[in-house]
């Protein structure tokens, strides 16, 4: 088969290299001109590790990716640490394949090394996909007019994706009500008395953040949250130091000179999608951000595109059935993305407490070992069944 991709991000690259493995052919559109290395940090538990192996793309990320030997979970007032979760080599025997940290950038630069090393696929860049022409061939049509014929379309287009409208109407995101600033800074402004081998998380009433070294080492990703919204629309909003810093008075001095310490930050409005009844329709299917935007209180986001596009390959085949094979893929993918939101969303309340629910949460979190909370995870870490392609 010919399959078109709209979306050069991680869902829509990884679609083209599993798809390629079984023999198909992809052409990859992307409305940027150039392929975005732009983003936050990714944490990549051990089943977006796994996927990325079997694609070919592990060897060509593994060097820009950093190895945290811990997470860290904090209190971000009193400092106190609440709980501490192992990542090093007991965890990676017990889910198969590590855990690791990466730049997007890093990511889709090692996905399109990969993809650029298949016949089977081509990239085209600087075309903006507006909708599907249905019908056999189907049709993706572009800003310029053109449309683009194909026996399958893959929509990796993202959350807001003009192609989910054809098979899902009025899926629009949802607006959590939180506003997510994000900031790259130098290594070295990672204050001396915080950890360089750990993933942290600190709590505080009504926010969180998570930061950790990424880039080989050479640089620090930063995310805060809070529970509050600041109007924002958009993905790439600029930001103050002291927007950050007042989401979090309080902060205990090693935090409060990390937040201190960019020059500048990126804001966006915290959205998902609720579970969509269907991913399909007249030979074009949904995957990654398209299909199940979360939040990204899992750090799942990156993983669940990943694994669609492994799943998607794996169930298409030799594309003999390909009806049944859509079908196949969306009973396996989506209970475990709706989870995935739900779960994201339920992390939300969990680290946005105060007073009385966040001290029982802090109690909690000291009480119960790291090990038991990992098996918390364990659902998601997993190797998962094996797909089975169609008949």
């Amino acid at each position: 088969m010919h399959i078109s991709i709209a979306g050069a991000g991680i869902a829509g690259l990884a679609s083209a290299i599993a798809l390629s493995q079984h023999g198909h052919s992809a052409t990859v559109f992307e409305q940027a001109a150039r392929l975005e290395a732009i983003g936050a940090g990714l944490q990549l538990g051990p089943n977006a590790v796994r996927v990325l192996e079997g694609l070919g793309v592990w060897n060509a990320l593994e060097a820009q990716c950093c190895a945290p030997s811990r997470i860290r979970i904090c209190d971000a007032i009193s400092g106190r640490q609440l709980s501490e979760l192992q990542l090093g080599d007991s965890f990676a025997k017990k889910f198969g394949s590590p855990y690791r940290v990466a730049h997007r950038a890093d990511l889709i630069e090692a996905l399109a090394q990969t993809a650029s090393r298949s016949s089977n696929i081509s990239i085209v860049t600087d075309c903006r996909i507006t909708g599907l022409q249905p019908g056999e061939p189907v049709g993706l049509k572009t800003l310029s007019g053109e449309i683009h014929e194909s026996d399958l379309v893959v929509a990796a287009d993202g959350i807001r994706s003009p192609l989910r409208a054809h098979i899902a109407p009025g899926s629009d995101p949802r607006l959590s009500g939180e506003t997510l600033y994000r900031a790259l800074a130098p290594a070295g402004d990672l204050p001396d008395t915080l950890d360089r081998d750990a993933v942290y998380l600190w709590l505080a009433p009504g926010a969180h953040v998570v930061h950790y070294l990424v880039s080989g080492g050479r640089r620090l990703n930063i995310v805060a949250s809070t529970g509050q919204s600041a109007g924002q629309t958009g993905w790439n909003n600029i930001a103050s130091r002291d927007d950050v810093l007042a989401a979090l008075p309080g902060a205990v001095p090693a935090l409060h000179d990390l937040l201190s310490a960019p020059a500048s930050w990126l804001a966006w409005a915290g959205a998902d999608l609720e579970p969509l009844a269907g991913w399909s329709r007249d030979n074009c299917v949904l995957v990654g951000d398209a299909a199940h935007a979360s939040l990204p209180h899992l750090a799942q986001g990156a993983a669940m595109a990943l694994e669609d596009a492994d799943c998607l390959a794996a169930c298409i085949g030799d594309g003999n059935n390909l009806e049944a094979a859509l079908a196949s893929y969306q009973a396996q993918r989506l209970p475990r993305t709706a989870r995935i939101t739900e779960e994201s969303r339920r992390n939300a309340d969990i680290y946005h407490m105060r007073g009385p629910k966040a001290r029982a949460r802090n109690l909690a979190l000291r009480l119960l070992p790291g090990s038991m909370q990992l098996q918390r995870l364990a659902w998601i870490y997993s190797p998962p069944p094996i797909h089975t392609p169609s008949a």
